[in-house]
């Protein structure tokens, strides 16, 4: 990357991006002046390893950055040999801190308490949107940054293959999630049975759009960016169609959770749970976190 136009324009996009993630990433946990102790307990805690992992991630990429731009080709402070090898250090170092960030974040969230999300379609989920949205990322600096549509093109094409294995893996982890869901019952059933119900009609546009994109990337793989103004309409199309579906995946992956044995919990409450504690008086009860009926 040290070698093409897009160093400076998509490093530094990079850093903005984990910079506004590493901020809330620390802060929407407990007291955000408190924010430090998320780092206390990484030995044991996957919620530590986890910021540390990424905190790592974002290091490299930074180092990488800055070394870069001390190189001969931009402000000439170091040598070529200087330059490789401490940008090919900081590399490593972010890779190391991707790899440690992403595997335990996956782990946080595959819990038995939580069914829903104790599947391995959360992994598939988590890697598929890095394999999509990292080159989606580095499309669009492209063709905002390296020169028009030449630069698109370019750039657009070789990552087109990535950005279809990332959705084609997201696929399939939601096709035998839906699967498992159905057959487990329980918990993990009744998120299922929501999501296809209340939410069904977002659950649908969702999976719509993701086979548009994944039959769009698969000609754009076989066939190229068309030229002129019609491939950049279907660039600019894609782009707001992959970003639409991510969003959409991930707030059903947060919304749909029902947890049975949290009264009041987070993210989605058990209306039916907070029925029974209405007719049997749990509800007064302040630790339940139900607001009782009142007259």
């Amino acid at each position: 990357l040290y070698d093409t136009s897009l160093f400076i324009p998509f490093t530094f996009s990079m850093l903005a991006l984990l910079t506004i993630g590493l901020i809330t990433l620390n802060l929407h946990l407990g007291k955000p002046l408190r924010f430090y102790r998320g780092f206390n307990n990484w030995k044991l805690s996957p919620v530590s390893r986890e910021i540390a992992g990424v905190s790592l991630f974002f290091a490299g990429l930074g180092g990488y950055t800055f070394f870069g731009l001390l190189g001969p080709r931009f402000l000439g402070f170091l040598d070529i040999w200087m330059t490789q090898k401490l940008t090919f250090m900081a590399s490593l170092a972010a890779l190391l801190g991707l790899v440690i960030g992403l595997y335990y974040m996956i782990r946080l969230y595959l819990i038995p308490a939580r069914p829903f999300w104790n599947h391995w379609q959360t992994a598939s989920s988590f890697v598929g949107t890095a394999l999509t949205l990292g080159p989606l990322l580095l499309t669009l600096v492209g063709g905002l940054a390296g020169g028009g549509m030449a630069m698109l093109k370019a750039v657009t094409v070789p990552v087109a293959g990535i950005m279809t294995a990332g959705l084609i893996l997201e696929a399939l982890g939601l096709f035998f999630h839906a699967r498992a869901m159905r057959r487990q019952g329980g918990e993990g059933a009744a998120s299922f049975f929501e999501q296809v119900t209340r939410y069904g009609k977002v659950y649908w546009f969702r999976n719509v759009l993701q086979a548009i994109n994944i039959a769009v990337l698969l000609w754009l793989v076989f066939n190229g960016l068309p030229r002129g103004s019609v491939g950049l309409g279907l660039s600019l199309a894609l782009m707001f169609s992959i970003l639409a579906s991510a969003i959409l995946g991930r707030a059903l992956f947060y919304v749909l959770v029902i947890p049975t044995t949290m009264p009041g919990g987070f993210f989605w409450r058990n209306r039916g749970f907070e029925q029974h504690a209405r007719e049997t008086g749990l509800a007064d009860k302040i630790a339940a976190g139900i607001v009782a009926n009142r007259h």
